[in-house]
């Protein structure tokens, strides 16, 4: 089931982050959210199995797609994002690392393009900017 995070689930958002990115607490501040991020959780049982954290501005800009290792391609990602899709009607724009291929491959099956490159943006790694920009 997916729905909007609440505060209680905060710490497990944390933790499942934290399996992607070691920094992701210091960089995300989840207990702080401004009023223009928004988390959708994916819970079977209680538990969140994953989570897209997005800002939606006059752009939705997607900050975190994460599925617990244990639970990836079972499609996941893609409830949320379809979730996504039917909540919104702007723009997405996202940033991937090139080295993400299963990502990239998840993106270009939801319509993203390539629109831009940032040279050596994970220290040594390019990122990949993409965006689904056919609205409803």
């Amino acid at each position: 089931m997916i729905s909007k995070y609440s505060k209680e689930d905060i710490n497990d958002i944390e933790n499942l982050g934290q399996e992607v990115n070691p920094k992701f607490k210091e960089l995300f501040h989840i207990n702080n959210l401004k009023e223009y991020e928004i988390i959708y959780v994916y819970k079977e049982n209680d538990k969140i199995l994953g989570f897209l954290h997005i800002l939606d501005l006059d752009k939705v800009e997607i900050l975190n797609l994460v599925v617990d290792s244990q639970y990836r391609n079972q499609r996941i990602a893609s409830l949320l994002l379809d979730y996504l899709f039917d909540e919104v009607s702007k723009p997405v724009i996202l940033e991937v690392r090139e080295s993400n291929i299963p990502a990239i491959n998840l993106y270009k099956k939801f319509n993203f393009m390539e629109i831009a490159r940032r040279e050596k943006y994970y220290e040594n790694e390019n990122a990949i900017i993409m965006e689904r920009s056919d609205l409803k």
